[in-house]
């Protein structure tokens, strides 16, 4: 079979060609964008990708370029000649190292599913379960590994976590839901402290104000207050529990633990701990019975919580490299 590889710029007349050729509905995210590869037989697109280039990333000492926006036919061929055009831009540009599938930065859909096959709850990202193998076929391994771990006992009786909730207490530390009254300047109260909060976070990269606010203002109509937790010191945040309901979950109540931060002061040490014990009795009190914590990083910060409140994981994730 023909094949025939197509490029396009960031322009904006490339990139609307570029995503009316994608078999895709999805628009690839605008932001870092370099380069759109196609590859095409008798007029039918069998793979494209992006290129994308966020020079605030940073890997190892690596030159670093990004995959994302992948999508493809269970054709080998085809995908080997989309990875290697994708490459040869990388080298052109300097770069020695290709990371992936990330739409540019770990703020848009990045990682693949280990077990796709598995029902997907509300925020995975859903594609076939051929893509992974299609990517080691090219030379990709795993750089990072994820899980979410999922809890069904939601009655806690523990005393340390009592004794945090006190101490926190006596140190003017005032736990309160979000007000969806006034939520867009909830939102720029939270935007420096999580970009403060997520800036040690494995391949971080910031985001402006503008795209923070667009991503949270999407989520508004999902959100309880009762489970959107706010921590404050004075006037000051300082630590925060998101959670929505999973409400691709038809067979039971189930509750989505998304983002989890605190100040890393020693002062609020045991914060995230009282905000889970908040989350969960609220739950049970509301006839959840499973809790999602959803996508830790292996032996990242959130994994103690997830293990103290008996997270036994259920899905892992892979994020995929290779040096070019």
């Amino acid at each position: 079979m023909m094949m025939e590889i197509q490029r396009f710029s960031d322009s904006l007349p490339d990139f609307n060609t570029f995503v009316s050729l994608r078999n895709a509905t999805e628009i690839p995210p605008k932001a870092h964008f370099y380069h759109g590869v196609l590859v095409k037989a008798l007029d039918r697109t069998l793979a494209s990708a992006v290129l994308y280039l966020n020079t605030d990333i940073v890997f190892e000492d690596k030159i670093t370029g990004f995959i994302g926006a992948f999508e493809a036919e269970d054709n080998p061929e085809g995908v080997s000649l989309l990875f290697a055009e994708i490459e040869q831009i990388a080298k052109a540009l300097g770069l020695n190292f290709l990371i992936g599938p990330m739409d540019g930065s770990t703020w848009e859909n990045y990682r693949y599913h280990d077990s796709p096959a598995l029902p997907l709850f509300l925020m995975e990202m859903e594609h076939p379960g051929y893509y992974p193998t299609l990517w080691m076929q090219s030379g990709f391994r795993p750089i990072s590994s994820y899980y979410s771990s999922e809890s069904f006992e939601l009655q806690h009786d523990d005393e340390a976590v009592s004794a945090n909730r006190a101490r926190l207490a006596r140190e003017g530390i005032h736990i309160h839901s979000i007000e969806l009254s006034r939520y867009e300047e909830e939102l720029d109260n939270l935007y420096p402290f999580l970009l403060n909060a997520f800036a040690s976070n494995f391949l971080y990269s910031p985001l402006s104000a503008t795209s923070f606010k667009e991503k949270y203002l999407s989520l508004q109509k999902y959100l309880d207050p009762a489970f959107v937790l706010l921590a404050k010191h004075g006037k000051r945040t300082v630590g925060v529990f998101f959670c929505v309901q999973d409400f691709l979950d038809q067979a039971q109540k189930t509750l989505i633990i998304k983002t989890i931060a605190r100040d890393p002061a020693p002062l609020y040490s045991g914060l995230g701990h009282v905000m889970a014990a908040q989350v969960y009795q609220t739950a049970n009190a509301r006839g959840y019975t499973r809790i999602i914590h959803a996508f830790l990083k292996e032996n990242g910060t959130s994994t103690p919580i997830s293990k103290k409140f008996f997270g036994t994981p259920f899905k892992t994730y892979s994020l995929y490299g290779k040096a070019i």
